[in-house]
């Protein structure tokens, strides 16, 4: 009778975890996010075919990512389902979509290696900071610097991604277009480091006193 009633109650655990995972992760807005997840081989893989029309469909599938990048944040919002595990991977999708684009366009030697070691270095910090922060129990979200460095970097890369030879070839126009994304890149460097000393600081606050 024991057996029987630890049975049950072991599959009623069970039952409730694959409730509270349904109700924290199969929600829309992460669905968007995973969206945004998948696209980015998909992205990395026009680039690097690297012609005006394959460039164009990069352009074309980074838009639709960043899309999705704003709708999951304003649904989750909206509806009220603004997870923990939501926290997690909308940050991640956009390390993703951005750190990994960077890299490739780095090794296409389209872009040069500095800002991207810069970027990189700081992910590597805060990947460290957030490690930290989950052995305590704390999810840190976002803060305004470090959403305001994504955006940046979002709108940088379509300067890289459209190039020169692709504007030539698809609309006549001989212009680099890779001025404004390093102004943008560099811009959102200034916005990163900011973050990055704040994120430190909330984290010192909350563990250390």
């Amino acid at each position: 009778m024991v057996k029987k009633i630890k049975g049950g109650a072991g599959k009623r655990k069970i039952i409730d975890k694959l409730r509270n995972f349904k109700q924290d992760v199969l929600t829309i807005p992460n669905l968007l996010t995973s969206i945004r997840i998948i696209l980015v081989p998909v992205v990395l893989l026009f680039i690097w075919l690297n012609t005006p029309v394959m460039r164009l469909w990069s352009w074309i599938f980074y838009t639709v990512a960043t899309v999705t990048d704003f709708f999951d944040g304003y649904l989750a919002r909206k509806s009220g389902t603004v997870s923990v595990s939501g926290k997690l991977l909308d940050p991640l999708a956009d390390k993703f979509i951005v750190n990994l684009t960077l890299v490739l366009l780095v090794s296409m030697q389209e872009i040069s290696a500095w800002p991207v070691i810069i970027i990189l270095a700081r992910e590597f910090y805060i990947f460290g900071i957030r490690s930290l922060a989950m052995e305590h129990d704390l999810v840190i979200a976002a803060d305004i610097w470090g959403k305001t460095k994504t955006m940046l970097q979002m709108f940088a890369l379509p300067f890289f991604m459209i190039n020169q030879k692709t504007l030539l070839a698809l609309v006549n126009i001989d212009w680099d277009p890779s001025g404004v994304g390093y102004f943008l890149i560099w811009s959102s460097i200034v916005f990163s480091l900011i973050s990055a000393f704040t994120y430190t600081r909330e984290v010192k606050r909350k563990i250390f006193g």
